[in-house]
């Protein structure tokens, strides 16, 4: 499956508000407003991708820099591919691409969200073994010393 990454723009929004219909997905994350665009797209402190497969969107991934050492990870798979190995597959091409300008990813998921959990196992993120004050499980991911960069 070939992915590719290009930063979001203002023309993606309309086909990730769409996926806001899904209840499941509603529910884990908050809708793409026009703030929110404004905050992923106007400077260094959060950034976004779209994930492509070809000319389709298939996922969305922030990720909201704190401090020059740690990222914090959100994920968005079109809610029709949802269940087929798109999550995985999103999560290891960024990590070998984009995410490799952050040397420590986090990713905060709530304990009922199984797909989440099983897909940051599989890509190599340490769970652990207790949630935090706020009730999530912390999956952390540190990049391999060689693949800092910035892209």
């Amino acid at each position: 499956m070939q992915i590719s990454f290009r930063p979001l723009v203002i023309g993606d929004l309309p086909t990730l508000r769409a996926w806001f219909e899904d209840a499941e997905l509603s529910r884990r994350l908050s809708f793409p407003t026009d703030e929110w665009f404004a905050h992923v797209t106007n400077g260094e402190a959060a950034r976004c991708w779209v994930a492509m497969q070809g000319d389709q969107l298939i996922a969305e991934v922030q990720v909201d820099r704190d401090g020059a050492e740690r990222g914090y990870l959100d994920l968005a798979v079109c809610p029709d591919l949802r269940g087929r190995g798109f999550g995985a597959a999103v999560l290891s091409a960024f990590l070998s691409g984009p995410g490799q300008a952050y040397p420590i990813l986090e990713g905060r998921i709530e304990p009922d969200n199984a797909a989440s959990l099983a897909c940051c196992r599989h890509c190599g993120f340490a769970l652990l073994p207790e949630p935090d004050a706020d009730g999530f499980f912390q999956a952390v991911y540190k990049m391999p010393r060689h693949a800092f960069g910035e892209f």
